[in-house]
C-alpha cells in the first residue's frame, strides 16, 4: 500500500523521548476522547472543516497519527491505517508542522502526502501553485483519486498550525465553505494564549466556518481516559509485583489473611481475574495452599502503592499525555522504578531524565 504519511520538521531542537513517531505508532491507543466528536462530525457532513484546539501534550499528535499514519497488518508486507475506527469511508493524508513554513514548503509537503498515500502524483509539480487555488486543485485531484480505492471522502490533517509562522503560508489555507465536496480538513493547534500575538485571530478568520472544538487539561473526559490508559498500561506492573509478593508468602509460608474484598479490583475485573488465574497457578506449584482463593488483604499495600502512582503521575506529568505515556514506558522497560517516578522532574527536563534513566546499566 503506501508509506507513512512525511513530516514536516522545522525545529531543530525537538524533544526525541517525548516525540518518538514510531514509538507513539507501535504502543499507539486511540484517543476515545478526541476521536468520537470527529466521527460525530463525519457522520453529518460530506465535506467541512474540524478545528481542534488543546493545550500541549493533550494528544493532538497521537490523535492524528491514527488517521493519517500506517504500520505492518495481519499481513506484514501490508501497511494498514492504525486507527481504522474514525470512518470506513475516508482516506486520509496528512503532515505534522514542526516550525515555520513558507507557502511553497506547505504546498509541497501537501503534494507529497497525497503521492505517499496514492503511489501517483495528482498533479505536476509545476501546476501547484502556492496559493489557495493552488491547494483547492490539488485537493480536488487528491479525491478524484479516491475511485480507485473505494473511499468516498478525503479527510487532509494539518497537525500544529500554531506554528506555521506567517500570514502569508495562513493564507493557502482553504476556508470551510471553498473546500471540494468529498473533502474533509482537520487542523489541530494549541489555544488561542498559545500562538504568536494576531496570529490565531488571521487563522480564524482565513479558515473561517466549520466545527471548533476546545478541550483542556481539566477536561473530565480527559481525564477519565488518561486513567483508563494508565490502568491498561500498569496492569502487568502490577500483576509482576502482586505475583512476587504472593510466592513470597507461599516459599516462606508466612502467615496471610486468607479471602478478603476490596473495591479496587471488584471494579477492575480484567485486573482481578488475571489475579486469580496467577493464583492458581501458584497454588498448583504449592499444594498445601490448593483450594484457597487468591487473598486480597494481602495485596492492600500493592494497590495502595498503584493509587499513589496515579497521583505521581498525574503531578509530574503535569496532565500531559504525551509526559504521562513516556513514564509508563520507562516503567514497563524497567528503566524507572515506581517509588522513583515522584522524584522525577517536571516539564521540558523530563524527557531527556527519562533519556538518562534508561541508558542506566541494568541493576
Amino acid at each position: 500500500m503506501t508509506s507513512p504519511a512525511p513530516e514536516v520538521r522545522c525545529d531543530p531542537t525537538p524533544e526525541p523521548a517525548l516525540h518518538d513517531f514510531a514509538a507513539l505508532d507501535a504502543a499507539y491507543v486511540s484517543p476515545t476522547y478526541l476521536r468520537t466528536p470527529l466521527r460525530e462530525f463525519l457522520l453529518t457532513t460530506d465535506r467541512g472543516l474540524y478545528w481542534l484546539r488543546t493545550p500541549a501534550g493533550i494528544g493532538k499528535t497521537l490523535f492524528v497519527r491514527g488517521i493519517i499514519a500506517r504500520r505492518p497488518g495481519r499481513d506484514p508486507a501490508v501497511l494498514e491505517g492504525i486507527d481504522s475506527t474514525i470512518s470506513s469511508d475516508i482516506r486520509a493524508i496528512g503532515i505534522h508542522l514542526h516550525g515555520p513554513m513558507t507557502p511553497h514548503a506547505l504546498v509541497a509537503a501537501l503534494k507529497e502526502a497525497v503521492t505517499a498515500e496514492f503511489g501517483v502524483a495528482p498533479v505536476e509539480a509545476s501546476g501547484v501553485e502556492p496559493t489557495q487555488a493552488g491547494v483547492l486543485a490539488l485537493l480536488g485531484a487528491a479525491r478524484d483519486q479516491l475511485t480507485t480505492t473505494g473511499a468516498k471522502r478525503l479527510l487532509v490533517a494539518i497537525d500544529g498550525l500554531e506554528q506555521i509562522g506567517d500570514e502569508s503560508a495562513l493564507a493557502v489555507l482553504p476556508s470551510a465553505a471553498a473546500l471540494p465536496p468529498g473533502v474533509v480538513l482537520l487542523l489541530t493547534s494549541r489555544p488561542a494564549e498559545n500562538w504568536p500575538q494576531g496570529l490565531f485571530e488571521k487563522a480564524a478568520a482565513q479558515v473561517g466556518g466549520g466545527v471548533a472544538r476546545d478541550i483542556g487539561y481539566e477536561d473530565t473526559v480527559y481525564t477519565d481516559t488518561l486513567r483508563g490508559y494508565f490502568k491498561n498500561q500498569i496492569r502487568p506492573l502490577m500483576r509482576s509485583r502482586a505475583i512476587a509478593h504472593l510466592t513470597h508468602l507461599l516459599e516462606t509460608k508466612a502467615a496471610f489473611e486468607r479471602g478478603g474484598r476490596d473495591n479496587r479490583l471488584t471494579n477492575d475485573p480484567v485486573l482481578r481475574d488475571a489475579l486469580k488465574d496467577d493464583w492458581k497457578k501458584l497454588t498448583n506449584k504449592h499444594p498445601r495452599y490448593s483450594g484457597i482463593q487468591l487473598p486480597v488483604v494481602p495485596l492492600a499495600e500493592l494497590l495502595d502503592q498503584f493509587d499513589q502512582l496515579w497521583l505521581d503521575l498525574i503531578d509530574r506529568s503535569d496532565r500531559r499525555f504525551d509526559h504521562l505515556a513516556a513514564i509508563i514506558r520507562a516503567l514497563a522497560d524497567g528503566s524507572l522504578q515506581v517509588e522513583e517516578v515522584a522524584g522525577l522532574p517536571k516539564g521540558a527536563g523530563l524527557g531527556s531524565h527519562l533519556g538518562t534513566l534508561s541508558a542506566r546499566p541494568a541493576a
